[in-house]
This record gives C-alpha cells, sequence and structure tokens, in this order.
C-alpha cells in the first residue's frame, strides 16, 4: 500500500513504477512507440501487409486529404494515454511527442507545409476542459518545427459527445455534416491538419474539403496522435 502512494502506477496496466514515461511503464511505453509496421496505406499511413501500398478505405473512399500519418493504435495503452490526457488533464503527457520526433520529420519532409491547424472541440468541451487536446499538439508540432500556426477551423454547434459516442461512418457522416466552418486571411498551397484520435476519418475527410471547397489550402495532410485499427 505505502508503495502505491510513494510510486505512480501506470495508466495502462496498473503496475506501480518508480518513474514513468508518459504515465507508462517501461513495457507499456515500449509498446506504444516500438510499433514497427511492415508498410503503410500511402495516403492515410493504416499498417498494411508487405506489397500493398494503399487500404481498403481509401481504395473505396472519397478522399479529401492527401496524406497523413498516426502515431500509434488506439489500442489499450494509446486510449489510456489519451483518456489521461483529454480526461484528467495530464497535459504533460503530451511529451510522448518527442519520441516520434523521426517519424514526423520524414512525414514532413518535402511537403512545404505553410501552416498547421487543428481539429476544435465542441464549445461545451472547450469550456468544460478549459483547452483541446489537438490544439495542443499543433501548438507543440508549430514549435517543434517552426511552422505558423493559425485556427483556421471553427465549429457552429455545442454539442457534447454524439461524434465521440458514435462508430459507424454514415452516423458520423451526418453528425459531422454542417459542424464545422473555415476561415483564413490567405490561401495555402500546404496544410496541416491536427486531431487526436483518426476513428474513420470521417471529420478528417470532411475538414479538407472543406478547407479545399473554401480555397483555402491546395493540399491538405493530416497528423494524429492515434488511430483505432480494425481486428
Amino acid at each position: 500500500m505505502l508503495e502505491k502512494i510513494v510510486y505512480p502506477e501506470c495508466i495502462c496496466c496498473g503496475k506501480v513504477i518508480e518513474k514513468s514515461r508518459s504515465g507508462l511503464c517501461d513495457e507499456c511505453f515500449n509498446s506504444l512507440v516500438c510499433n514497427d509496421f511492415v508498410s503503410r496505406c500511402k495516403y492515410c499511413s493504416y499498417p498494411l501487409s508487405r506489397g500493398s501500398n494503399i487500404c481498403g478505405r481509401c481504395f473505396k473512399g472519397d478522399l479529401k486529404f492527401d496524406g497523413g500519418l498516426f502515431l500509434f493504435p488506439y489500442d489499450e495503452c494509446g486510449k489510456s494515454l489519451i483518456h489521461s490526457i483529454k480526461f484528467k488533464d495530464r497535459i504533460e503527457y503530451l511529451e510522448i511527442l518527442n519520441y516520434f520526433g523521426k517519424e514526423i520529420e520524414v512525414f514532413l519532409k518535402n511537403k512545404d507545409i505553410e501552416v498547421v491547424t487543428y481539429v476544435p472541440s465542441s464549445l461545451y468541451h472547450y469550456l468544460l476542459r478549459g483547452y483541446t487536446v489537438p490544439r495542443e499538439i499543433a501548438k507543440v508540432i508549430s514549435a517543434c518545427y517552426s511552422i505558423p500556426f493559425q485556427k483556421i477551423v471553427f465549429t457552429t454547434k455545442p454539442f457534447k459527445r454524439l461524434l465521440s459516442k458514435t462508430k459507424s461512418v454514415s452516423d458520423r457522416k451526418k453528425i459531422v455534416k454542417g459542424f464545422f466552418r473555415v476561415k483564413a486571411e490567405k490561401k495555402y498551397k500546404s496544410l496541416l491538419l491536427v486531431d487526436d484520435v483518426f476513428t474513420t476519418g470521417t471529420t478528417v475527410n470532411s475538414i479538407s474539403g472543406l478547407l479545399k471547397k473554401k480555397k483555402i489550402a491546395d493540399k491538405v495532410y493530416f497528423l494524429t496522435l492515434a488511430m483505432v485499427l480494425k481486428n
């Protein structure tokens, strides 16, 4: 019992540890950052078997974004980490981004990103938490890679948790439609859109389409902390 008071517990497995990295024990941390995928979809970075270069979702879908990168799977450890950041105010756990510096740098190379922006939360959640995770991620990316940061995407409805509770693509499309608007002072050749979790891609794809329709960006790339992977 005294150990639990003196030392923290891993936010994923609950193991008592002397020192954590982003709230995780060494085993859980390594399972998160050491994913060596054989191949990834050239558009959304979904893990693929050897010899493939595009996932079924991107092959069938009407893609509005030009490419993207997720850092780790939204599995047990990934979900525990993001839950702690979003709902337990552990913003410091975003230090996890430091361990993906090489992957992010390679992804950004030759894309000539002119501005980084983010997927906003509803007004309700912003007032509830006082911050939004995608915005905090975007600020880190902006500072680390010297890319200007700007709020370009806005919400139009103060809904609560409808989207986070909805998993089907068709239902998410209905909720997302009309929920976002975009506004910028100038047009960009290449833009980076940041979010925390890529579930079905509906949100990222919808906003990418808006940015292009309103002639705010010629190319839109996305970066998310995690992606929901199908079993």
